[in-house]
């Protein structure tokens, strides 16, 4: 079941800090590119799937702290809750 987020501006930019040029095959920076392709840019709207969902609190919480936990919490934690729906 599919959940739509509606992202802010800023939320939107620090997703968009992913380059989709280093974003490789797979992994966090794959997930941020998929997100930028998908968000829509007036409205915010965001359709996050159970795979998209579960792959963000992986990423959030399942490996050794780095940058991109802080990042999915800038973007999703106002949307999410702090536990970014877990």
């Amino acid at each position: 079941m599919a959940r739509v987020v509606r992202l802010l501006k800023s939320e939107i930019t620090e997703l968009d800090q992913q380059d989709p040029a280093t974003a490789g095959d797979g992994g966090f920076q794959s997930l941020l590119v998929s997100l930028q392709e998908r968000v829509d840019r007036i409205t915010g709207e965001l359709s996050l799937s159970d795979n998209d969902l579960e792959r963000i609190q992986r990423y959030a919480y399942d490996y050794k702290q780095g940058g991109w936990q802080d990042r999915l919490e800038r973007i999703f934690c106002r949307e999410l809750g702090p536990t970014l729906g877990r």
